[in-house]
């Protein structure tokens, strides 16, 4: 047995290896990450509001942490 990386260039190509996949012809294997946190993993997950959002709220909270006298 023989592993080797392939670019899928559309889904049709996608289609045709799931199909040889079911006929048990070969086996595909999902890549795996080699940076587990990337921020690209991330992108989208909040909106850009709520980005700026809890940005200043994160900007009030520090400023509060400041004035305090303890």
């Amino acid at each position: 047995m023989e592993t080797i990386e392939t670019e899928i260039k559309n889904k049709n190509a996608l289609s045709i290896l799931r199909g040889l996949e079911k006929a048990k012809i070969i086996k595909l294997i999902k890549p795996k990450t080699k940076e587990k946190n990337t921020p690209v993993r991330h992108k989208g997950a909040i909106t850009r509001e709520r980005a700026v959002e809890l940005i200043k709220k994160i900007e009030q909270s520090r400023e509060e942490w400041e004035e305090r006298t303890i």
